[in-house]
């Protein structure tokens, strides 16, 4: 089966068959306008809550050209003490009350990665003090909350941008091209996605820590720092895990389960967590198509991917280590000979079976053509990971009314599914899920 080398024979014909061409704003994108070119207008953003994940996002966002965070918010003083460092953030710029970000008239945008239970009242807070947002993933605690943000970013007319960053990434954006335009497995009747880990999922409470605010919601420094442990501040594996494949499958079938059903339990960690250490549940999708999810924290085998089964072949994303930008194809067969399989290389997955490698970072320096605004788009990945592409891309859409690569619907959708995957599970039944919940 195959790799995408660019550097064989045909070049421009294979990339051309192979549909490594995407439509306008594929993947994680980078601007071949003046901004590509050092003339950049500045964004000055503030964090709020540079915790562990924040902490990553940040060091990522502040890569962006005329990008610079001047303001972080945090109850916890080792996190404000990171997050100055990263970005070199004078100390009278950090807080512990978010509001003194929102207060300041020189800040453009805010980044929001604080524990689930707060994503709404400060994403909302940040919009109606006319900041553009990023928020992290899971888009809301409730169903409710998520459509009271998307309801605000519609009416403020700023910018929300939810922290599924699969939608920035050459690879996905390539494979959802070769599942949906190239039809590479013909018609799609189920899916299998999982994510699975060995481990706690436990942080260390940090010995010399202090809390500098925030004690009428957090009970103690464990809840602060394990607030995904516990019910009263998170979706536990469903929402840190798994609504990233939720808003995969829902993107790449262009559809929204239409019930759900599971079984999860706290079995094997008995350490005073009250989410589940697994969950195995199954969505019913339109059109007869199911889609199994599972993650474990006891066996971490074949760690994370999608695969798309059709009856003309299984596509496998995030192929090895995590590599969003390769994946491998399998053609069932009785299915037909695809043109460009003589240029492409093959490679063992976990099953042992040999499948066409499917490498997206073969596309650098193709050019889609497509505008949005005075914005020229290309698959240009530089070497830039989803991670980095998605604030390229947040930026984008901030200064030149860009494309918004996971908008407050699209966050909205993979929220209402996951919320129902875990009401499925807590009540061991069949769970409906009526359309007008992915609506606002």
């Amino acid at each position: 089966m195959s790799t995408f080398r660019i550097n064989t024979l045909s070049r421009r014909e294979f990339m051309q068959e192979s549909a490594v061409l995407a439509t306008a704003g594929i993947a994680a994108i980078e601007s071949t306008s003046a901004s590509a070119q050092g003339s950049v207008a500045p964004l000055r953003i503030g964090i709020i809550g540079p915790g562990s994940q924040g902490q990553n996002d940040l060091k990522k966002a502040i890569k962006v050209p005329g990008l610079t965070c001047v303001a972080a918010a945090d109850v916890l003083d080792l996190n404000l003490n990171s997050a100055a460092k990263i970005a070199q953030i004078s100390e009278d710029s950090l807080y512990s009350d978010y509001r003194r970000i929102l207060d300041r008239k020189d800040i453009d945008a805010v980044m929001i990665t604080v524990p689930l239970s707060l994503h709404a009242k400060m994403t909302i807070d940040a919009l109606n003090a006319g900041k553009h947002v990023f928020c992290e993933k899971l888009m809301a605690y409730t169903i409710e909350d998520a459509k009271e943000m998307a309801r605000t970013a519609k009416r403020t007319g700023k910018v929300l941008q939810i922290g599924h960053h699969r939608a920035s990434s050459i690879g996905y954006n390539h494979a959802y091209e070769l599942l949906n335009t190239k039809q590479v497995c013909g018609k799609v009747t189920h899916v299998r996605a999982q994510w699975n880990r060995n481990g706690a999922w436990r942080r260390s409470i940090p010995g010399q820590a202090k809390m500098l605010g925030g004690r009428e919601y957090w009970h103690d420094m464990e809840h602060l720092v394990n607030w995904r442990l516990y019910k009263r501040t998170s979706h536990g594996l469903m929402a840190e895990l798994g609504s990233h494949q939720v808003h995969v499958t829902n993107w790449f079938l262009n559809a929204v389960p239409k019930a759900v059903m599971g079984v999860a339990g706290v079995d094997y960690w008995k350490d005073g967590r009250d989410v589940w250490d697994n969950v195995q549940c199954i969505y019913e999708y339109p059109d007869g198509v199911k889609v199994t999810y599972q993650s474990l924290t006891t066996n971490q085998f074949d760690g994370f991917q999608e695969e798309f089964m059709g009856d003309k072949g299984t596509l496998i994303t995030t192929v090895g280590d995590g590599n969003m930008d390769k994946g491998l194809l399998y053609r069932e067969p009785k299915a037909e000979t695809l043109d460009w399989a003589q240029f492409t290389s093959k490679e063992k997955g976990a099953n042992g079976k040999e499948g066409m490698v499917l490498n997206a970072s073969a596309t650098k320096k193709l050019n889609t053509g497509a505008k949005i605004g005075e914005t020229t788009l290309s698959t240009e990945g530089n070497g830039k990971d989803a991670y980095d592409l998605e604030f390229y891309n947040w930026a984008a859409s901030i200064r030149e009314g860009a494309k918004v690569f996971c908008d407050s619907m699209e966050g909205l959708r993979a929220c209402v599914a996951t919320i129902k995957a875990n009401e499925a599970m807590a009540k061991s039944t069949r769970i409906e899920i009526p359309a007008h919940l992915y609506e606002i």
